[in-house]
């Protein structure tokens, strides 16, 4: 008998824009984008040498408290909210992939700078059902082409809502940023890109296995025989 893995696509699903302009107090301007995209996957049955093709789909909410601007450099910050949707039929992995594209404005200094944890952009990344904590990437990646010019990049992906297949789910995601009351003026005018890709995979035939203990909040590096896509 001969088996056929099933296809796991991606979806882009939000962007988050965040930019220092260039005035005497630091203040950010945030915008997001959401998209709603229908994907296919297939499903073998079982003890047969046929495929079954079926539906999945992640939709996006619309976006809450975006934009925001005036967000000063005085510890407090400020929330992006929207919600993606899973709603099978086939059980699936979610996970979503964070990149931040980040540029130096007059100040010299990118607005993200992973190494300067007491004075950068302060950034965290969210959601409920189940309640998670992302990881923050830290080092620096090859940027896309799409990225603005002179950016500098990180990225994580794969990294998991929870450790168990759904067939159906709503993950709310907050995307939370300010700028620390102890921000220098290095990064008076930069900026960030903050974008988020959600993505499932599904879980027939497919056991989630990663290179690391399998952690909510945390990428997981595809190993043995599963596959994100």
């Amino acid at each position: 008998m001969r088996h056929r893995r099933p296809k796991r696509p991606l979806l882009r699903a939000v962007r988050l824009a965040v930019c220092v302009l260039a005035v005497p107090a630091i203040a950010l301007s945030l915008t997001m984008i959401g998209g709603t995209v229908a994907s296919s996957s297939a499903t073998e049955t079982s003890g047969h040498d046929s495929l079954t093709t079926t539906t999945v789909t992640l939709t996006n909410s619309a976006l809450a408290n975006c934009p925001v601007t005036g967000l000063l450099p005085n510890g407090n910050q400020t929330n992006c909210t929207f919600t993606t949707s899973y709603a099978g039929p086939s059980a699936a992995y979610l996970a979503v992939n964070v990149l931040v594209e980040t540029q130096a404005g007059a100040g010299g200094t990118a607005l993200y700078n992973p190494s300067d944890g007491t004075h950068d952009l302060n950034l965290t990344i969210t959601s409920t059902n189940p309640t998670v904590t992302y990881t923050l990437p830290t080092t620096a990646t090859t940027c896309p082409g799409t990225a603005p010019s002179g950016s500098t990049c990180y990225e994580l992906d794969n990294e998991l809502t929870g450790t168990t297949a759904v067939t159906s789910a709503a993950v709310a995601f907050t995307v939370s940023v300010g700028l620390p009351a102890t921000s220098t003026t290095g990064y008076q005018g930069g900026a960030a890109q903050i974008i988020l890709t959600t993505h499932a995979a599904q879980s027939g035939n497919n056991p989630l296995s990663c290179t690391a203990t399998a952690t909510a909040g945390s990428p997981c590096t595809a190993s043995g025989t599963f596959k994100w896509s």
